[in-house]
């Protein structure tokens, strides 16, 4: 009775799967749902209780959800490059998101683009980047590949337990 079940198809979901938990479908529903880039696809990723994006491999931001939205400065992300909507410093100070020597470095992108190459999802990474107004912001990444683009989702930084 209390089990999850996927939220296009109605199949019970596999509990113990972090990604299957997160986005409320199964592997199959998830892959069309995210597949479909319409005012279905912001309802979907609007369904998630974390901020999430869906990234072009330049690392452009296709669609993403209020909570996303509500982590940048200007709350319309979807055309700019992640560092942009996310307000990472460098962008206005080195360029364009993705570009620079900063960039290198950057978890994030890192993230990204191993997610985009070999196909195979991250859970729980930690990144730290510089924001425009609070410093520094600490959060942890979720990836996973969805045809040519990444899902990402934004969770609170690793508490003190996780050090």
């Amino acid at each position: 009775m209390g089990e999850t079940m996927c939220t296009r198809c109605r199949h019970a979901l596999d509990e113990k799967d972090v990604l299957s938990s997160m986005t409320r479908t199964c592997g199959q529903c998830f892959g069309i749902l995210l597949s479909e880039r319409d005012e279905k696809l912001t309802s979907y990723l609007d369904s998630f209780a974390a901020p999430a994006a869906l990234l072009a491999p330049d690392h452009t931001v296709l669609a993403s959800n209020h909570r996303f939205q509500s982590m940048a400065f200007d709350h319309d992300v979807v055309g700019l490059r992640v560092g942009e909507a996310l307000d990472c410093m460098y962008t206005s100070t080195l360029g364009r998101c993705g570009e620079t020597i900063a960039c290198l470095l950057c978890h994030l992108k890192r993230s990204v683009a191993q997610t985009l190459l070999t196909g195979h999802g991250l859970q729980g990474v930690s990144m730290s980047y510089p924001h425009k107004m609070d410093s520094r912001k600490t959060v942890t990444v979720m990836t996973e590949k969805v045809g040519d683009a990444v899902l990402l989702m934004i969770g609170p930084p690793p508490g003190p337990e996780a050090v």
